[in-house]
Parts: C-alpha cells; sequence; structure tokens
C-alpha cells in the first residue's frame, strides 16, 4: 500500500524549516475524510488538541482537527513532539499553506531551534501517521519511546550528556540515557522496551 505522505523538498534557514509534502494520491487530504484515523493521531498524542490554531473555526485545534488538511494535523504533531523532548524553546510553532498548482502539495514551516531535532520529528511524525491512516492493524507507535530517543540523538549531536535527563519536561522523565520507554513496564536502562514501535529518527537511535 501506497505511503500517506512523501517528503519533497526541505529548506532550512537560521530559524525555521519548511518542507514541502505531498499527500499521495488516493490518500485522504483532509481530516474528515477518514476521522477514525484522525481520532488515532489524537489519541497518541492528545496534547495536540490544546495547540494555538488561529483559523476560521476558532483558536485552539482541537476546534477544526476534525476537517482539516492532513498536512495541518502532521504540522501539529510534530510541534508536539518537539515540545515533549524539552529541547523545542520557549515558542513552538508551525504553519501549512496549500500550493496552488496541486490540491495534494503543501508547505510545511516549522519553528526551527535544532536541525536535527525538527527534522528527526518531522519524520517521526509522518511515521506516526502512515500507522495511523495506512497500518491501524499493527502495534502503535512508542510515543514517549520516540520522544526519548530523539532527545537522546539531538543531545549527543551536541556532545551533552543527558544521563539525568536534565532539561526534559515531564514526557521524558523516566528515560535514562535516551533508553526507550515502555509504559506497561519498565525497561532496563539501555535496553529498548520490549515491543516498543518506532519509525523515523527515533528508528535508527534508541539510546
Amino acid at each position: 500500500m501506497a505511503d500517506l505522505f512523501n517528503i519533497m523538498k526541505i529548506h532550512v534557514s537560521a530559524d525555521k524549516l519548511r518542507a514541502r509534502v505531498l499527500v499521495n494520491p488516493g490518500m485522504p487530504v483532509r481530516t474528515s475524510e477518514d476521522i477514525e484515523a484522525t481520532a488515532r493521531v489524537y489519541y497518541l498524542v492528545p496534547a495536540i488538541a490544546q495547540h494555538a490554531c488561529y483559523g476560521d473555526a476558532g483558536e485552539k485545534f482541537q476546534d477544526c482537527m476534525g476537517d482539516t488538511e492532513v498536512a495541518h494535523l502532521l504540522e501539529h504533531l510534530t510541534v508536539e513532539l518537539m515540545i515533549e523532548t524539552g529541547l523545542a524553546g520557549d515558542i513552538s510553532s508551525g504553519r501549512t499553506r496549500g500550493v496552488s498548482e496541486d490540491p495534494h502539495l503543501f508547505d510545511i514551516e516549522l519553528s526551527c531551534p535544532d536541525d536535527a531535532l525538527t527534522i528527526g520529528a518531522l519524520s517521526s511524525a509522518v511515521f506516526m501517521m502512515q500507522w495511523a491512516f495506512v497500518h491501524p492493524d499493527t502495534p502503535a507507535p512508542d510515543v514517549e519511546g520516540t520522544v526519548a530517543a530523539l532527545r537522546s540523538l539531538v543531545l549527543s549531536l551536541r556532545g551533552e550528556d543527558d544521563s539525568a535527563g536534565n532539561g526534559a519536561d515531564e514526557s521524558a522523565d523516566g528515560a535514562e540515557d535516551g533508553a526507550p520507554i515502555d509504559t506497561e513496564a519498565p525497561a532496563a536502562a539501555g535496553e529498548p522496551a520490549e515491543g516498543a514501535v518506532f519509525g523515523g529518527a527515533a528508528a535508527g537511535y534508541q539510546g
């Protein structure tokens, strides 16, 4: 089965990342076309509902989440993964715009406090949405483990030690040396939690 998204190109500037995203033919372009898949994304990361989102429907993302562009949902999921690492800084934001020549093309603009963090979060968000919209019969992604692995990856590239989880928000608590978290039972430090499902940047770095 085809992928939900293709990332056509990425441009990184001093403080922004711009990604051109293709919603592949045959896939839903709006969340209202597959409300069950949209709900799966929400249940993975419910905090997205409270994101500020100043559109026609209201002031929070929950006001438009049931009928917005699937690429817009990808934007908010990416931003939330960045926030949950505790490395995104004080302000994390995004914007999604359609590309006039193709109704399946979208430009997503994201805050970029760190290239690896933003690209890694986008990659992981694509993987999670692929599960929600295309492969819901497979095990759900491990969001907490993904956040912990992404945080550990970024800090390792910076040459910083995260053994005590310094600077992480509550979502990263419980990760030792970037070990993925099993929400059902504690995992041994430095070892992947049994049954954890990783994708995107986290698939290649688990501590």
